[in-house]
């Protein structure tokens, strides 16, 4: 006889999860369970916090008219499904899904939404206009393997979020309403509004995406800006390993940085411009780069030979004392731009560093090309002989610059810096 072993006991619900069945859900996408969802979640804020946890089902939830389907009411809040195309919450009318928002009552965030993730759990709008989830006042929050679709609105608002994490996040087919310029997938602003809900005098930082999807959107799929604020900047939020491809596209940026922006880093990025939306065919800018202390690096941007969807791959902006960083952004077009691969806007008064940027057809650069600050900088120019005191920094061996009074190139080679006259 083979004595039993903890494993082989009947499988329980740990103390510490509220399966929204046990509160009464069905999950069988045509009765509401928005009640029995919702107690499930007050059940978990009652004690303190936990997983409310949606077994392999539909849960069709609604909003309140003025009001989300559903709400988080308090701290270290995990919703969590059997996966994010498994388990589903799905949007019965208009209005918000999810609000997962704290209260705007102080900028120290001691009344925000904190310490809650979403994880193995899908969104579907089912074609409804409101957010997907609301995020506003809120620190602290991870989303892992969560699905959106449908939506025909923004999916996800975020204002006065920080210090969070987005793993695997795909949203798919929401494109907005029709003429709307301002429903991209998800917005990261400082303020959704002048007063009242929304508004914000913080901002939005320390945010990452990593390994995220957007696709089939119409205003665009990320975009990160000051909003209706007027201080404070979204700064510290980092893109790494994206994808933004549509062919639904009525107008708008994949990816939009604008100038209040501050250290914004995107890194290995494929944008695709693969056509437009019924009605649409005005080309678009891909990518809107305007962040100060920023760098754009190891991007692909993209489109079908069926339609010139892209007018210029970068709109690229450098502000007062800032640098724009771009490199290795390389457009592989099958139809080509009717703008340019890179467009530098006129009214930028900063410097320009781009490295390794090109198109196979097409314009390279357009707009108010730099002269007194090229694309690629020159060298150092030092008025004497060159040494690290030449340097704010301790430059790496390899450095070249050039002394103006002399005439002499110098390079540094093993900590020692070594010269030749110039001819």
């Amino acid at each position: 006889m083979i004595a039993k072993t903890p494993y082989a006991a009947a499988e329980t619900t740990p103390l510490d999860w509220f399966n929204v069945k046990d509160y009464g859900a069905i999950g069988n996408g045509a009765d509401d369970d928005t009640p029995k969802v919702q107690a499930a979640i007050d059940a978990a804020v009652a004690a303190g916090g936990g997983t409310v946890y949606f077994p392999a089902g539909a849960y069709a939830v609604t909003p309140t008219a003025g009001g989300p389907a559903l709400s988080i009411g308090g701290n270290g809040i995990r919703l969590a499904g059997a996966s994010s195309k498994a388990s589903t919450l799905v949007k019965k009318a208009n209005g918000i899904l999810l609000r997962m928002s704290g209260a705007p009552t102080d900028t120290s965030g001691s009344e925000h939404r904190r310490y809650c993730s979403i994880e193995n759990l899908g969104f579907n709008g089912n074609g409804k206009t409101g957010l997907l989830l609301e995020l506003y006042y809120n620190d602290n929050s991870y989303f892992r393997d969560v699905f959106m679709s449908s939506n025909n609105d923004l999916c996800i608002d975020a204002v006065e979020f920080w210090d969070s994490r987005f793993y695997n996040l795909v949203i798919e087919e929401s494109t907005g309403t029709a003429n709307s310029t301002t429903q991209p997938n998800v917005w990261l602003r400082n303020s959704s509004a002048t007063a009242g809900w929304g508004y914000s005098a913080d901002n939005v930082n320390q945010i990452h995406f990593i390994g995220c999807r957007m696709e089939a959107f119409g205003t665009g799929a990320l975009w990160i800006t000051q909003g209706t604020a007027k201080n404070n900047n979204p700064n510290g939020i980092y893109l790494t390993d994206c994808k933004f491809e549509t062919s639904r596209m009525q107008g708008g940026p994949h990816l939009k940085v604008d100038a209040s922006c501050r250290h914004i880093y995107a890194s290995n990025i494929y944008a695709y411009a693969g056509g437009f939306a019924s009605g649409y065919s005005t080309a678009q800018n891909i990518i809107a780069w305007a962040g100060s202390a920023s760098a754009l690096e190891n991007v692909l941007i993209a489109n079908g030979p069926s339609a010139a969807t892209v007018n210029s791959g970068i709109d690229l902006y450098s502000g007062s004392g800032s640098t724009a960083v771009l490199r290795n952004v390389v457009g592989r077009y099958s139809t080509k731009p009717t703008g340019s691969h890179i467009y530098y806007e006129a009214s930028s008064t900063g410097d320009f560093r781009v490295e390794n940027c090109n198109a196979n057809i097409g314009g390279q650069s357009g707009g108010a090309i730099p002269t007194k600050n090229q694309p690629n900088p020159p060298l150092r120019m030092v008025a004497g002989p060159v040494s690290d005191a030449s340097f704010t920094h301790t430059p790496v061996d390899g450095t070249l610059a050039v002394d103006s009074t002399n005439r002499r190139l110098y390079v540094r080679v093993n900590g020692k810096w070594l010269s030749t006259a110039l001819s």
